[in-house]
């Protein structure tokens, strides 16, 4: 092992990076020599003389466009110019306790205080902004034109040049874009191997790019681990992997500026944040600066959204709809014994049905209460949380917004919640999961329409988008129309859907309802507002199914009570679960097979090009029925090849009804060939689906 810098020590470099590696040596061995002799010399620029010219010229810069913001909501640089590490942070914001308060290191704000647990302060650091002015973060990286960011940053490149850190932290995507800009041409990047293998290690030359002024490292903001508490498998799984990173690189740049700091803080704390609860006179008062502020930006960009307030009112709930009681995380009751009801030719257990769906529903609900009890933990801690209540929910998203959230970019929101918001299949768009912050804004606007997801922080529009989902899948039919229709819950029967009035395309539809008498005939959903996108002409609109081959019928009595009745060829009830669709399935089994008449004596062949093949490991070939045109019976015609094996229609047909005779509902299970067509006992054969469920429940 060889010493790298300070108290970093490293294997040898694998064969791969020696060579880059080598070449950055020399420099690295340079700045340390130097370092030595920064040490003991004083420096002649005056910090607090720079900060004052600085705060002048910005003041200056507003004025110049006719505007008149206080000189006291501007925050200096804390810790020593002598120190080894420094913490580069973005801009100070109002959620703190005092903010006149002119120091960089204000532990009352929660994400200050973060890095102040984890072993960074201005006892051992300096700490600086990149802006100094407090202000809404987002209007800083969205909005502040390049001139006054010329302002901001002339200051940060004087502070830079004179501090004698060789390590600087840098807080956040925020940080590291403006850092782009600064020192796109004057960055080095060195990949790490050994303990630190996967990080990488930047570099910065000087001008004339031949030393190295010292090492930056890039890390996650504060609030990127603010949203994930407890010890379950998915907040241990995300310490172990996102805040086991932040360790290293933190644990990287502790050791290249030799301090002191606490050893995996990230991975092992249970809970990073730490509730910010101003005052009631304080958060008048916090309100009102940020009124003036957003009055400022205002008068410089006039297009501005107001990030300070959250508008709309969050229109959660469409008129439309029918909703359930309040619905306070749903205990799961066990499945009714009663016999389930058959209507024409499909078994129909709306019970059964309905329990699945309660089960997704229940689970995602918990999944968000749980990171919804750390935004208000005085009010949820003890009290269900009520997603169908407009009111809690403005509060739960104002919660969100109150610690003036610097994470805008889809990138910045948590593995946890991207998960959580990717996991609903109702909150995809022909099948896609969201994957970027526009998407995310589409899905908003489809979901509350008449909304500005521009005005949210990226957490509290994940957070938004799920509980207007949660709204969503509380829909429930009207009464009259109730009994007409049933639910389908099947793991891939998602609809894709357009708006009938622009023709853009909708969230799709998890929870779809066909018609009773036909379950072929997709419900139709509606809205008298619009679909929710920009080019919508509102209005009372249908969101019909994107697949114009999937039938379809309005929420009307009389449209499903007149519904066509299925055609028993053809539109078995069994043909979705025993039967192989689609190319992956059907895979290289042949497209075109020939069936002969089976009464003796005729030697009609057929030629069928819509062959059905079970799902079994060894695909079976399903007769069909046909009239002989040459002696004019009519019978199950059978393969002339005798490489396939066959089953009948009618076989298929009582290995449905053995299980729906026991009430057992086969769509709302795995499918499984090894069951359907066991051998066994039919009562061990659903003992066998319904242990597959719940195995399929726990992984999910």
């Amino acid at each position: 092992m060889f010493r790298l810098f300070g108290d970093i020590w490293l294997d040898e470099p694998p064969e791969d990076r020696a060579t880059a590696f080598k070449e950055l040596l020399p420099l690295i061995r340079d700045l340390e020599h130097s370092t030595t002799q920064k040490t003991n010399l004083l420096s002649s620029w005056d910090m607090d003389l720079a900060f004052e010219r600085y705060r002048e010229e910005e003041h200056t810069w507003w004025r110049r466009h006719q505007v008149d913001r206080p000189r006291e909501y501007f925050v200096r640089p804390s810790g020593s110019l002598d120190a080894q590490v420094a913490c580069h942070l973005f801009n100070p914001t109002f959620a703190v306790n005092n903010a006149s308060f002119e120091e960089t290191d204000d532990p009352s704000n929660p994400c200050i205080a973060q890095p102040h647990d984890a072993g960074f302060s201005s006892q051992n650091c300096l700490m600086f902004d990149h802006s100094a002015r407090r202000d809404d973060s987002r209007h800083c990286s969205l909005i502040y034109p390049p001139d006054l960011w010329d302002v901001h940053e002339r200051f940060i490149s004087d502070l830079r040049s004179h501090m004698k850190a060789v390590v600087e932290v840098c807080w956040g995507r925020n940080v590291q874009d403006r850092m782009m800009i600064c020192l796109q041409k004057n960055l080095r990047i060195l990949p790490l191997w050994g303990r630190y293998d996967g990080i990488n290690l930047h570099l910065e030359l000087s001008e004339q790019m031949t030393s190295v002024k010292r090492f930056i490292v890039f890390v996650n903001h504060p609030q990127f681990y603010m949203f994930t508490k407890g010890d379950n498998v998915r907040a241990q799984a995300f310490r172990a992997k996102q805040g086991g990173r932040q360790d290293l690189l933190l644990e990287l740049a502790a050791g290249l500026g030799k301090i002191n700091i606490s050893a995996d803080f990230y991975k092992l704390n249970p809970l990073l944040l730490r509730p910010f609860r101003p005052t009631k006179t304080n958060r008048e008062h916090m309100s009102a600066l940020k009124g003036q502020a957003y009055t400022a930006i205002k008068a410089i960009c006039p297009d501005a959204v107001d990030f300070s307030t959250i508008r709309g009112g969050l229109s959660i709930i469409r008129k439309n709809r029918k909703k359930q009681d309040k619905f306070n995380l749903p205990e799961v009751e066990p499945a009714s014994k009663n016999p389930a009801k058959v209507t024409g030719d499909m078994f129909v257990d709306d019970e059964a049905l309905e329990e699945a769906r309660s089960q997704q529903i229940s689970q995602i609900t918990e999944e968000i209460h749980e990171l919804a009890a750390m935004f208000m933990p005085d009010t949820m801690s003890e009290t269900v949380f009520d997603f169908t209540d407009r009111v809690e929910c403005r509060r739960f998203i104002e919660s969100i917004e109150a610690f003036e959230g610097e994470l805008y970019q889809w990138e910045e929101l948590p593995e946890n919640i991207v998960e959580l918001v990717q996991a609903q299949k109702g909150l995809r768009i022909d099948r896609q999961p969201v994957a970027s912050r526009k998407e995310a804004e589409t899905a908003y606007r489809l979901l509350q329409s008449g909304n500005i997801p521009e005005c949210l922080s990226v957490i509290g529009l994940a957070f938004s988008i799920l509980t207007a989902y949660i709204s969503t899948t509380l829909y429930m039919p009207v009464e009259a129309v109730d009994d007409l229709m049933i639910l389908d819950t099947s793991p891939n029967r998602t609809v894709t859907r357009v708006c009938s009035g622009c023709r853009g395309r909708v969230l799709d539809d998890s929870f779809p309802y066909f018609a009773k008498r036909n379950p072929g005939y997709y419900v139709l959903r509606s809205s008298d507002t619009g679909c929710g996108r920009s080019g919508c002409p509102g209005g009372h609109v249908l969101f019909h199914p994107s697949r114009g081959a999937q039938k379809c019928v309005r929420a009307l009595m009389g449209d499903l009570k007149n519904v066509p009745k299925p055609r028993i060829l053809g539109n078995a009830p069994w043909d979705k679960l025993f039967l192989r669709h689609g190319t992956e399935e059907l895979g290289d089994l042949p497209k075109v097979v020939e069936f002969k008449c089976p009464f003796d004596g005729c030697r009609a062949i057929n030629k069928n090009h819509t062959p059905r093949w079970t799902i079994q490991l060894n695909p079976t070939l399903v007769t069909r029925q046909f009239k002989c045109p040459e002696c004019g019976r009519k019978g199950d015609w059978i393969p002339v090849s005798a490489n396939f094996d066959y089953v009948r229609s009618e076989s298929l047909t009582r290995t449905w009804g053995r299980f729906a005779k026991k009430g057992c509902d086969l769509r709302i299970y795995p499918r499984r060939a090894d069951v359907y067509f066991s051998q066994g006992h039919i009562d061990i054969r659903i003992a066998q689906l319904k242990e597959a469920k719940m195995f399929d429940d726990q992984r999910s």
